[in-house]
């Protein structure tokens, strides 16, 4: 070792070691690029070792390198949780907080537990976010995401809160006509009627009794990005649409739910998602807790 080390060299180093880019790193940390190359090749002096290799077109790490980051990433993570726990520790939850939610789940339950949560809480500020794009939160500064179905990036952290079940669904005039008063369905019938899907090409997916998987393709009538107005085909009689249990029940007699005669819709699972490198702050996790006893 030739001299001193920095915590801040050292923080550079991680965000570029677990990125592999230096550009990335720059925008994550807040520090321009020239001076993240500055600082690491500072901390190799000190270190009097190679951390990284470097091309025109690529970063990748050293067997140095990799052995640095598995020891210090964690204890930086720590040190960051550390710090700001105490920052953000306050008795009453006070502050911005920034929600992102899908549109069906976010306007029937985590907007209005969030709308109880704030009540109670008058010296918070909250944004909502209803959308079904998937949203960067470190680049659009959200706190919290609620998302359904698997999250595979490893950068964040994902809780499951919900499991939402999901049934067919059409308006009573539709099951006059089209399927003879009938709500129980043959699955053989599946991929006749006319669906009203969320995007085009969609699938159905049902758990029979054994266990099992079953994959649908129905005849596609109709595609619409967004679920409101899927519902809303459907109450005009379109088709049939596949949704949340909330979102029929909601409709009251303008739709009705169908069976089909061996098999369960799969339920749509929900996740709180916020990412690994930031601690939650007191606000952020009391509005968590709330949204999962309340929502």
């Amino acid at each position: 070792m030739n001299g001193t080390i920095s915590l801040e060299d050292l923080r550079i180093f991680v965000a570029v070691a677990r990125h592999l880019s230096f550009a990335e790193a720059a925008r994550r940390t807040g520090v321009p690029t020239s001076t993240v190359s500055r600082r690491l090749a500072k901390l190799e002096e000190a270190l009097g070792a190679r951390l990284l290799q470097r091309t025109s077109r690529r970063v990748g790490l050293t067997h140095e390198g990799a052995r640095l980051l598995e020891r210090a990433a964690p204890r930086l993570d720590e040190l960051a949780a550390i710090v700001e726990g105490e920052a953000g520790r306050e008795d009453e939850p006070a502050g911005r907080l920034r929600v992102t939610a899908p549109l069906m789940t976010g306007a029937q339950r985590i907007a209005p537990a969030l709308f109880a949560f704030a009540a109670r809480h008058p010296r918070l500020t909250v944004e909502i976010r209803l959308t079904n794009a998937v949203v960067d939160l470190v680049e659009e500064g959200f706190d919290l995401a609620f998302r359904a179905g698997k999250i595979s990036d490893a950068e964040l952290v994902a809780r499951r809160i919900w499991s939402m079940p999901f049934a067919l669904a059409a308006a009573p005039r539709f099951v006059r006509e089209e399927l003879g008063g009938k709500t129980r369905l043959a699955p053989g019938a599946l991929a006749e009627l006319p669906a009203i899907l969320t995007r085009p090409g969609a699938t159905w997916r049902f758990r029979r009794r054994d266990g099992k998987i079953d994959e649908v393709r129905p005849r596609e009538r109709l595609s619409v990005n967004d679920p409101r107005v899927a519902i809303a085909a459907a109450v005009a009689g379109l088709g049939v649409v596949c949704t949340s249990s909330d979102s029929i029940a909601a409709e009251g007699s303008a739709l009705t739910e169908l069976d089909v005669i061996g098999r369960t819709a799969l339920p749509r699972e929900i996740f709180a998602v916020y990412p690994t490198r930031r601690l939650l702050s007191a606000r952020v996790r009391a509005a968590l807790d709330w949204v999962m006893a309340h929502g």
